[in-house]
């Protein structure tokens, strides 16, 4: 059985603190070597203690959708 391996995710996501607020900004696979830079003004402010807005922020960064 061969193993082939797996593409890169295109999207991927960073976190940052900014004051009681957590900035979560999508990020997009590019350049060779390739690597990940955030995506123009995609992102999401969210509050620190919210954590279902956090995981959804984080989904949708990664999805490419946010």
């Amino acid at each position: 059985m061969s193993s082939v391996p797996k593409p890169m995710p295109k999207h991927g996501a960073r976190v940052y603190r900014v004051g009681n607020k957590l900035l979560i900004k999508q990020t997009l696979l590019r350049g060779d070597p390739p690597e990940y830079v955030i995506d123009e003004q995609r992102e999401r402010h969210v509050a620190e203690n919210d954590d279902q807005a956090i995981a959804a922020a984080l989904r949708d960064a990664v999805n490419g959708k946010l």
